[in-house]
């Protein structure tokens, strides 16, 4: 084999390999506490909204500030700050996954996508959820 053929080669088994790792690691759903292990990784986590405690959004005081509680798929529950104005329908939503990071016990979701219930009935064909999706910056 010619040096320049085994150059190519090695150069797409590294990129075949690069694409492998990134798709195992963005197909992985997290929980609070895997992000609290790792404060400041970005990490996307599923869970519902606590609706007891509601949402906390003040467009006087700071129109880009969403608080709210969220539980996990394990079951441990964490506040939740969104820097932008409160996200149509949230109360409504069946499921909700958020990409960001704990920053001092607090997650901070910087991406919202909201899984309402349809409003067609569930055993219909052709019917999908309504998805809604949110994306806002944390501030620096």
């Amino acid at each position: 084999m010619q040096k320049s053929s085994i150059l190519v080669l090695s150069v797409v088994l590294v990129v075949v390999l690069v694409m492998v790792f990134s798709l195992i690691d963005a197909s992985s759903y997290a929980t609070f506490s895997d992000a609290a292990a790792q404060e400041g990784k970005t990490l996307t986590i599923i869970g519902q909204l606590n609706k007891e405690k509601g949402v906390q959004y003040d467009p006087v005081k700071n129109a880009n500030r969403t608080e709210f509680y969220v539980v996990d798929k394990s079951g441990e529950e964490e506040k939740v700050i969104f820097h932008d104005a409160k996200p149509r329908d949230i109360e409504k939503s069946e499921e909700i996954t958020m990409e960001g990071k704990m920053v001092n016990g607090e997650f901070h979701a910087v991406h919202i996508l909201l899984k309402c219930p349809s409003k067609y009935q569930p055993n219909s064909i052709g019917v999908r959820d309504s998805i809604q999706s949110y994306s806002a910056p944390i501030p620096q």
